[in-house]
């Protein structure tokens, strides 16, 4: 044992080999220094392995195309208004004070955290940092997969495969800079966690803390939980195995979901939000998927590959709680496009821990070189090309050459030449985030806070977008001043309003149009109301 020792050490030594012979005192210098010199690892830019390039491929590829997608203001731009509403009172708004349809509604902003992190992100970098932060959550969340892959037991290049995989997935929620992007991360990490759970038991104890921020970022701090329940299923019986650490953290997490300003109410909140039945009809992302839409064909796909990796590439059997977490998560895809999302990131790290994996890599197949170091920099530096055109939009000055998407830029400045304070919008839906961001005194009719508006103004508002008989007496009952209308969200009511004389055209362009009542109150003034919005009132 000691000569195999000493022949080790003296392969990673300049030492003559007799120098190395035996465990104890070389000639010419103190065994410790032997060692550190063993030990010492080795850099630059010749020492960056092909599976190091295959990592790099797996996680920044899909950082660079999201990077290169504008931002979307459809959900972004409403949390940054709470956070800063937030800063302004050091309190967690409660009630909505955005729409003139909930406006003094109890609101529970389970999200407040988020709220609050994307709106120091603004603050401190504008548009920009905004696009930085969605970079960085998104190069982490993939890092936390390979990580998991890696853990599950898959060779680096199959864990940058699966993590690449993974990114391809998961676009359409990744382009999004919303709570649900901070959940993401969220969730990685809990699958990491578990993961790697038999080489390092206790570090399930992380996801602790991780469900308490999570229950305080988004309503799908449940996932933490239901991972850990997995794991304890698959280990106790599957295995045979106790796991009391993992129950008992099951257990923490579940207390710490509790850990917010409201309670065990975020519960309810969840289960109201996934059943809600005007979101259940009116928003794609709550529906089952299907081809015609690139998350669903995404996943369908990912199914059949999915299905025939299992088939082909697993030569031993294979326990079915190991399989589990596979079969939940496509209940859950299968129920909500939004289910895709935790699939994408359940599914390679399953595949991960059945596959059999080769051989491990030899010298000659894992090659270093410059090379490899050179791809590396180019992806870096791609993601800088990609991000710097973003620099100039420091501050909250309006992008103006379409990389803020669900904000209308011509629009926007006509609403800022001839809107004034107090006057209520009726505005098509996906604008509102928006237009309550850029316009704060003034009220819109919707929002995305669909869960708040009560279902009889949806129901009404879809009917008065679609031209139905008695528009105008609704829009009459709802006081409004102006209507800013969206060419393909409101195409029935255009021609409708155009022809009605109580409505004027004051702006149109290839995204929408704007009209004012004609006849309005002579003697309406402005009522400031809290969140900073006015109101116009007839005294």
């Amino acid at each position: 044992m000691k000569f195999y020792v000493g022949r080790v050490r003296a392969l990673q030594s300049p030492l003559p080999l007799a120098d190395c012979v035996r465990v104890g005192r070389p000639k010419s210098v103190t065994a410790s220094a032997l060692v550190r010199a063993a030990w010492r690892p080795a850099f630059g830019v010749g020492t960056i392995r092909l599976s190091q390039v295959w990592t790099a491929i797996g996680i920044v590829l899909p950082v660079v195309v999201i990077s290169a997608t504008p931002l979307f203001a459809i959900d972004l731009t409403y949390h940054l208004r709470a956070g800063d509403i937030m800063f302004d009172t050091h309190e967690v708004l409660r009630t909505d004070v955005f729409s003139s349809a909930a406006y003094g509604s109890p609101w529970l902003n389970q999200q407040w955290l988020a709220q609050i992190v994307l709106a120091t992100a603004f603050r401190l970098g504008g548009w920009f940092g905004l696009v930085a932060l969605r970079a960085l959550l998104v190069g982490l969340a993939l890092t936390f997969v390979f990580l998991a892959c890696r853990a599950a037991g898959a060779a680096t290049k199959r864990a940058a495969w699966l993590t690449l995989a993974s990114g391809v997935l998961l676009p359409s929620a990744f382009m999004v800079l919303r709570p649900q992007l901070l959940a993401i991360l969220c969730f990685a990490v809990t699958g990491w966690l578990v993961a790697r759970r038999r080489a390092h038991p206790t570090g399930v104890w992380i996801v602790i803390p991780v469900t308490l921020l999570w229950a305080n970022l988004h309503g799908s701090f449940f996932m933490a939980p239901l991972l850990l329940g997995l794991a304890w299923v698959e280990d106790r019986w599957v295995r045979g195995l106790r796991a009391p650490t993992l129950l008992l953290a099951g257990l923490g997490s579940l207390l710490a979901t509790a850990v917010n300003p409201y309670g065990l109410r975020v519960w309810s909140y969840a289960v109201d939000l996934a059943t809600d039945p005007v979101i259940r009809r009116t928003i794609t992302e709550w529906q089952p998927p299907t081809i015609e839409t690139y998350p669903g064909a995404a996943f369908f796909l990912s199914m059949v590959v999915v299905a025939a990796l299992l088939i082909a590439g697993v030569r031993r059997p294979v326990p079915w709680g190991s399989l589990l977490p596979l079969g939940v998560f496509l209940a859950i895809a299968l129920v909500a496009v939004r289910g895709v999302y935790w699939w994408a990131i359940v599914a390679p790290i399953v595949l991960a821990g059945v596959l059999v994996d080769g051989p491990a890599p030899t010298e000659r197949r894992d090659p270093s070189g410059p090379l490899n170091a050179a791809i590396v920099g180019v992806l870096a530096l791609t993601i800088i090309v990609v991000l710097m055109p973003w620099a100039r939009y420091t501050g909250r000055a309006m992008p103006d050459d379409g990389r803020l998407a669900y904000a209308p830029v011509g629009i926007t400045r006509e609403l800022h030449e001839i809107l004034r304070p107090g006057e209520l919008v009726f505005n098509a839906q996906p604008w509102g985030s928006w237009l309550e961001f850029e316009f704060p005194r003034n009220l819109v009719l919707v929002d995305s806070l669909i869960e708040v508006i009560p279902p009889s103004v949806w129901w009404k508002y879809y009917a008065v977008s679609a031209g139905v008989e008695g528009w105008q007496a609704t829009l009459d009952s709802w006081n409004v001043d102006v209507a800013v209308l969206a060419r393909d969200q409101q195409g029935p009511l255009i021609p409708r309003m155009r022809a009605d004389p109580g409505w004027r055209l004051v702006y149109e362009d290839a995204e929408g149009l704007i009209f004012r009542r004609v006849s309005t109150s002579a003697g309406a003034v402005a009522v400031e109301l809290a969140g900073g919005a006015l109101v116009r009132s007839s005294r």
